[in-house]
């Protein structure tokens, strides 16, 4: 599951303004990171391209970073396993809903390899 950052003045009516650009699409969760006068909105959606297209058009800087997602239940077992293999977690966006299942989703230094080591390990990835 990817994730999109969209990076937002800090000030009323700009959380709306993202939100009503992607409504179309299936909302699994977000989180705001505050950073002064700016913050950085991260969403996970259904089709987080498509997202960002409809979002450029309207002038706001979004991207899409790859990332992991795994059931919450298998959490302490995928940060020992990274730790074992020296992968460091950099994002969570803890509690999104998909398909009615709990997910964390983590964006870590080295995606292809953590779910290499995923799918070794038998922990499905979403």
């Amino acid at each position: 599951m990817d994730v999109i950052s969209v990076f937002i003045q800090n000030r009323p009516g700009r959380l709306s303004q993202i939100l009503k650009e992607v409504m179309s699409l299936k909302l699994y969760g977000f989180s705001i990171a505050d950073a002064g006068e700016f913050g950085v909105v991260r969403l996970c959606l259904e089709d987080p391209h498509k997202a960002v297209d409809k979002l450029k058009r309207h002038d706001l800087i979004a991207h899409v970073t790859p990332a992991i997602a795994i059931e919450d239940n298998k959490l302490m077992d995928v940060i020992e396993i990274f730790e074992r293999r020296n992968i460091n977690i950099d994002e969570a966006i803890y509690a999104v809903n998909r398909d009615d299942r709990s997910l964390v989703v983590l964006k870590v230094s080295d995606t292809q390899r953590a779910s290499s080591l995923l799918e070794e390990e038998g922990i499905e990835t979403f």
